[in-house]
């Protein structure tokens, strides 16, 4: 008999909107309500924690945070984006705007796969240890 191989990444859904939510709020707080940047890392940590606290016991809550925390960012971006091009680097005209939008978008992406991701698979396992460790309402 042949054994195939299935590539895919388990993800639940529920999980994935509550990250999803976490980083989008923690996001707009960040960056249009405080003026700091930085906490989207943050946001993706405590995505990974609300994401292993809505998470079962066999799901995984690692890869719902990282897909909620993709999620999440690119429903972001084009708001960050066009703060930034538009009143930071003080860009006018159309063409301008949708280039360095592109340009930022483009980095930005590759930012959230490389700084964002990892943040969020850490604070699943922290969200998974400190649930296994606490037990009663808040543990398996």
């Amino acid at each position: 008999m042949r054994d195939t191989v299935d590539p895919r990444i388990e993800v639940d859904l529920g999980p994935v909107l509550w990250a999803a939510g976490v980083v989008i709020v923690c996001g707009l707080v960040g960056n249009f309500v405080l003026g700091h940047p930085q906490l989207l890392a943050h946001g993706a940590f405590l995505a990974g924690i609300v994401s292993s606290f809505r998470s079962d016991y066999y799901q995984n809550s690692g890869n719902s945070a990282a897909i909620g925390t993709l999620l999440g960012t690119m429903l972001i971006t084009p708001a960050l984006v066009y703060l930034r091009v538009v009143f930071a680097f003080d860009i006018q005209g159309t063409g301008d705007i949708l280039f360095g939008s592109g340009a930022i978008a483009f980095v930005w992406l590759i930012l959230t796969v490389t700084i964002l991701l990892p943040v969020a698979y850490i604070g699943s396992l922290v969200g998974d240890v400190t649930r296994k460790k606490l037990g009663g309402p808040f543990g398996y």
